[in-house]
């Protein structure tokens, strides 16, 4: 598992290095897919629910940046894992990728909102979305987060009584 990790990133950053000059503090976990396929068109109501728990973060509404809705879910819920697995809950921010809002947590890019995105979930723009995936994540990262990152909670307060 460690060896396929390792692989991807160095995959990624190969693919990657153009990118990588222009945010050079993130960290991007790449999908296990060889070649990204031509999109085809899928069914209007298509849509991808990204939750873990019963908890959910955002609706992908469905294909864009070439990458078709299954692939797209794929990627941010290998993102997910691995924010998790480092116990990052943020900060949760929004920042431009080659012009495109594009969801932070903490350096991980979590996913790249695309105006096809924001036409699909009815908004105005790719920012108003991307602000939106940004406020449901911050509030559903807590909630998930596996409870060996969370700091320890404190006993709950005793009041001493006076005894005469």
């Amino acid at each position: 598992m460690r060896s396929l990790i390792v692989s991807v990133v160095i995959t990624g950053l190969v693919v990657g290095c153009g990118v990588a000059w222009a945010a050079r503090d993130e960290i991007v976990i790449y999908g296990t897919y060889q070649e990204v396929p031509s999109v085809g068109s899928w069914p209007a109501g298509a849509t991808g629910q990204i939750a873990l728990d019963n908890v959910s973060f955002f609706v992908i509404p469905g294909n864009a940046g070439g990458l078709t809705l299954a692939q797209r879910c794929e990627i941010v819920d290998t993102r997910i894992t691995e924010i998790l697995s480092h116990g990052v809950l943020g900060p949760v921010t929004v920042k431009p990728i080659r012009g495109k809002p594009t969801v932070y947590v903490g350096r991980y890019r979590l996913i790249t909102v695309y105006p096809r995105d924001a036409r699909n979930a009815g908004v105005k723009c790719s920012q108003q979305l991307a602000e939106r995936w940004v406020a449901s994540t911050a509030q559903a990262l807590p909630v998930v987060m596996p409870s060996a990152f969370m700091p320890p909670t404190a006993p709950p307060a005793v009041e001493e009584s006076l005894v005469d």
